[in-house]
């Protein structure tokens, strides 16, 4: 299982999402898609930020 790059340049097959690891078709896309929902990309992006600040202090 996995996306793989063609010949053509674009991606083929599916990915996991990095949040909630749903399967994703990638559908041809020249950019594999990482996460199923914007929300998802946003909660990562929150983690991120909160593990750098708690960090900090």
């Amino acid at each position: 299982m996995g996306a793989h790059l063609g010949d053509d340049g674009r991606y083929h097959g599916e990915l996991p999402c990095r949040w909630c690891e749903t399967h994703i078709s990638q559908a041809g896309r020249r950019k594999p898609r990482l996460y199923c929902r914007t929300s998802h990309r946003w909660k990562t992006y929150g983690m991120w930020a909160v593990a750098l600040v708690s960090n900090l202090f």
